[in-house]
This record gives C-alpha cells, sequence and structure tokens, in this order.
C-alpha cells in the first residue's frame, strides 16, 4: 500500500515543552526559505530509526528511549543532480558561473588552514599556499552528543578547523566555520546576506562551532575583508537588522517536524523519502515501494548492529 503524508510549513505555532534541533539546515530554514527544494531518507533497522539529510558526515540520530533511535542521511541521487544542474546554469551576464564561486570558498579554505600549528608550520609552506592546487576531499568530521528535553541525538558534520590547539579533554572545542559571501552595497545585498546567515548560524550553532570566519569578497572574485562572528549572537543581530528570519521559530519548526515523522514513521525496514519541492509550503513524507534499510546503511554498520543484537 502506497502511504504518504503532508506537513504544512505555514502557519507556524510556538509552543513549549521538549525540543529538537539538528544539523539540517533544509529542515530548520524551511519556515523561512522555500526557494530550494530537498530530499531525504529515512528508515527503521532493529527499531533504530535513521533519517538521512543534507550533512557532510551523514550521521544524525535522535532517540525516544532505549528502544527506537533515528538516523539521517542525504538522498544523494537527488543532491548530485541538483549540484549537476547548479553547474550548468548559465550565469548572468558579467556574473561568475557557480563552479567558480565554488572554487573561490575552497581557495578561501585553503589560505586560511594549516595542517599543522603556526609555530610548527615552515616559512615555505605558508608562502607556497596562494599557488597550491585546491583539494576539496579532505574534511575533519565532528561528532557531538546532545540532548532536548526527552530526547538524546548524536550529530555528526564536516568542521574546517580549530583556532588554536586542540584540548586534550575534548572540553571545549575552538571550532571555526568558514564562509565566503558577495560584499554587501545595498539594501538587497543586505537581506541576501542575512538569509545566507541563518544558514551558516544553523550549520554552527547545533554542532557547537562558537565562530564564523566570512570572507566578503567581489564580483570579480577578489577578497575585499575578513569579518569574524560569533555564533550565538547572529539571532540578535539579525533582529536588530532587517529581522528577516527568527532562530526560535527555525528550533520550535525542526521540533515540531520531528515530533510529526516520529508518529508518521513507525514501521520496520522501509524507506521513506521526505521531499520539498521547490517554492512549495508543503514537506511530503512516503514510502519508497520496494526499498529497504539496505539502500541506505552500509554492510558493516548492518554486520555491527546484527553482532551486538544476537545473544552470547
Amino acid at each position: 500500500m502506497n502511504m504518504s503524508y503532508t506537513f504544512d510549513t505555514k502557519p507556524i505555532r510556538r509552543f513549549s515543552g521538549y525540543g529538537i534541533s539538528l544539523r539540517q539546515p533544509e529542515l530548520m530554514a524551511a519556515i523561512f526559505d522555500d526557494r530550494d527544494g530537498f530530499e531525504m531518507n529515512m528508515t527503521l533497522f532493529q527499531m533504530l530509526k535513521l533519517f538521512e539529510g543534507h550533512i557532510v558526515c551523514p550521521l544524525l540520530v535522535f532517540k525516544e528511549n532505549s528502544e527506537v533511535h533515528r538516523f539521517i542521511e542525504e538522498n544523494h541521487e537527488y543532491k548530485l543532480q541538483y549540484e549537476k544542474t547548479q553547474m550548468e546554469q548559465t550565469p548572468l551576464p558579467g556574473r561568475p558561473s557557480q563552479k567558480m564561486m565554488r572554487y573561490w570558498g575552497y581557495k578561501f579554505e585553503s589560505l586560511c588552514l594549516s595542517p599543522n600549528k603556526l609555530n610548527e608550520t615552515s616559512r615555505d609552506h605558508i608562502m607556497a599556499r596562494e599557488e597550491n592546487i585546491v583539494n576539496n576531499h579532505a574534511q575533519y568530521c565532528s561528532v557531538v552528543k546532545t540532548g532536548f528535553g526527552n530526547t538524546s541525538m548524536i550529530l555528526g558534520g564536516e568542521v574546517d578547523g580549530i583556532k588554536d590547539v586542540k584540548s586534550p579533554d575534548d572540553a571545549f572545542m575552538n571550532w571555526i566555520e568558514l564562509k565566503t559571501s558577495a560584499d554587501v552595497l545595498n539594501e538587497h545585498d543586505a537581506r541576501r546576506f542575512e538569509r545566507k546567515l541563518m544558514k551558516f548560524w544553523i550549520q554552527s550553532y547545533l554542532l557547537g562551532v562558537p565562530k564564523i570566519i566570512i570572507g566578503f569578497r567581489t564580483h570579480d572574485g577578489f577578497l575585499s575583508r575578513i569579518e569574524e562572528f560569533d555564533t550565538l549572537s547572529i539571532p540578535r543581530m539579525v533582529r536588530k537588522r532587517g529581522n528577516s528570519w527568527d532562530a526560535e521559530m527555525c528550533l520550535n519548526f525542526a521540533s515540531d517536524f520531528l515530533n510529526f515523522l516520529r508518529s508518521t514513521i513507525t514501521e520496520n525496514d522501509e524507506l521513506w523519502r521526505i521531499r520539498r519541492k521547490k517554492r512549495s509550503s508543503l514537506i511530503e513524507v512516503f514510502r519508497v515501494e520496494g526499498a529497504k534499510y539496505d539502500s541506505m546503511l552500509s554492510d558493516d554498520f548492518i554486520r555491527w548492529r546484527l553482532r551486538r543484537a544476537s545473544p552470547c
């Protein structure tokens, strides 16, 4: 039987009680940003709920109790097609292509970061960075355990770098997130930048990254200035300016939507699709006919779970 549900992103209700947040820019930003669509997958395996979503390291677990977990990872086929479409778009006259702007972002990261502490890095390495070939494959993934009310969560995501020496006991990590953005020259640019700040904030806030460093560039790709933002101060800054989005509403929306998923997806071993079409106010949740959990989970993970569940 084909089963499908819809969840309306408008209107949103504020409520008190236990909340759930996740490092999912699309979900948390859905109430304020409908320009792009998204697709994710979710499944239950041995009463583990696995939820595929848009994070670089595909891992998100939220737990109701000792029996039920959920994991998230993105629908890779959809993501690849979306990126292909973006790369093939013809830029406006005088504007750079999507591929070129992506390269600028990677180049900014390579110039800002060093594989070792500064006092352990040779001057030759530092001076050669400008000419080095950009490597967009290297990444450092952090896994964080957190909790909201009755629900505990494990979040995984890429971290760009650390500002100082890594703490030996992991008590506090001075992570940094590196971003690039076009110069803010007028009111239209300011509104666009505030929308970008929302996704920057979501990514960093949920993974516990305290600082976001943004390199502002000209339309020709030349770095004009660098500005550092405290992640926790961004919502207050937006309220004082254009007030184009509200952090509390983002969090409440994600909590409300995940509660909806918990009550909707209850069948073991099935694969479900979570989809929002471009410019739509509805998030669709439907079962993918003929697909099972093994299309989403690695063989190593499945074997580990089976061994863990088998009697000694």
